[in-house]
């Protein structure tokens, strides 16, 4: 069983993501991803639409080589995946974390006052 959190804080004057997956089973689970991305954090203003548009997203303007790959989570043990927003405007956000594995759905969020 996979549990998720995400987690930010503040460095070089920007927001600092952490999304760690706990492998809270028995067994290794493999994720397997389409390329080289990993994760994808996207943030909303916190008071926003559950439809709205985010208003950074970390793969925004961004090319990930086109490698099938695959990350191991071994039984009782984590692994954490990053991203970082540079320069954000101060306010309250709803940061959305999505590791972007093929074979399941894996988020977290998280409220961020900056």
């Amino acid at each position: 069983m996979l549990e998720s959190s995400l987690h930010s804080r503040r460095h070089d004057g920007g927001l600092a993501f952490e999304l760690t997956v706990e492998n809270r089973g028995d067994e290794p689970v493999e994720l397997a991803f389409p390329d080289a991305q990993r994760l994808r954090v996207s943030v909303y203003p916190a008071d926003a639409a559950d439809d709205a548009s985010p208003i950074w997203r970390s793969d925004a303007d961004r090319m990930f080589a086109q490698v099938l790959g695959s990350e191991t989570v071994p039984a009782g043990e984590s692994v954490t995946f990053d991203a970082a927003w540079q320069s954000p405007e101060p306010g309250e956000y709803l940061a959305v974390g999505e590791v972007t594995c093929r074979d399941r759905e894996i988020l977290a969020e998280e409220t961020v006052l900056f």
